[in-house]
């Protein structure tokens, strides 16, 4: 099978959510199909996002499967009316419920992931430490104990597609100060390093450094991931900052990414240079 560029994020997550919501509401795709009047053919691929959903249908299948949620009826039906559209910002839906649209689901999903991250270690291989010291700095003195270890929590718990028996394919380009910033101090910041030569040595992650004296950065614009979904499905260009998440999967788009990452493979170390340096750095916190 091959990318289908007509199908959208929109449809996808579409389709999900109204399955969920069958699950929930005990009905079978016949049970479904039955009460729209459909084959089940027809509302198997709604649900898979292939093919767009009337938003009549939507609005019927809502009502049968019992969601209540003025909040969730609003952007489902909201996201059946836009389905077509290209890309995603959390500024497209101000005021609504958006919980479900996570950077996490798109890890889970994926069969292959590329990071390129410049300032940080990455969150699917940071130590417990490194999340707590990082997360503390980012709350401020009023997050409480239970906060904190609950997002160092979540972070580990995401970090089952790297440590798993199959995990996810992973490409990685990080900044020399990333790891050489003290995250938590000196140990933790060994920790963190010894711990990134682990998963390398293991295989689960392709990293590569972009050394301090590189001629060129490619990446000067930020960080951003790649996320190669299956197919059909297309892949997905992902960017955060002060103003909100972007998803993006127009080709034209996500192509940039894809060519600024090829430009920082051919400016960073190898994998073992990548290796060494990172040896030479806990040789130098020791």
């Amino acid at each position: 099978m091959t990318k289908n560029p007509a199908i959208s994020l929109r449809s996808r997550w579409l389709s999900e959510r109204l399955r969920e919501a069958r699950h929930r509401a005990g009905y079978t795709l016949a049970d479904a199909g039955e009460y729209l009047q459909l084959d089940q053919t027809s509302l198997g691929r709604f649900e898979r996002g292939t093919h767009r959903i009337r938003r009549s249908y939507v609005k019927d299948l809502l009502d049968y499967y019992g969601v209540s949620s003025t909040q969730e009826r609003d952007f489902l039906l909201r996201l059946s009316e836009d389905a077509w559209r290209k890309d995603w910002s959390d500024l497209d839906v101000t005021g609504l419920d958006t919980e479900f649209i996570d950077y996490t689901w798109f890890e889970s999903q994926a069969v292959q992931i590329r990071i390129f991250e410049p300032l940080l270690i990455h969150g699917l291989l940071q130590t417990s430490a490194y999340t707590e010291a990082l997360t503390r700095r980012e709350l401020g003195g009023t997050a409480t104990d239970a906060e904190v270890q609950r997002v160092v929590e979540v972070r580990q718990a995401r970090q089952r597609i790297v440590t798993s028996d199959m995990p996810t394919p992973m490409s990685v380009i990080v900044e020399e100060p990333a790891l050489r910033r003290p995250i938590g101090g000196p140990e933790t910041l060994q920790a963190q390093l010894e711990s990134l030569l682990q998963l390398c040595d293991a295989g689960a992650v392709r990293l590569r450094v972009l050394p301090m004296d590189a001629p060129t950065d490619p990446g000067h614009h930020g960080p951003f991931t790649l996320f190669g979904m299956p197919d059909p499905y297309p892949e997905v260009a992902y960017v955060e900052n002060l103003a909100g998440r972007t998803f993006f999967e127009e080709e034209t788009r996500v192509s940039k990414f894809v060519h600024v990452f090829n430009e920082l493979e051919r400016s960073a170390l190898s994998l073992g240079e990548s290796r060494s340096m990172i040896v030479d750095i806990v040789k130098e916190l020791e």
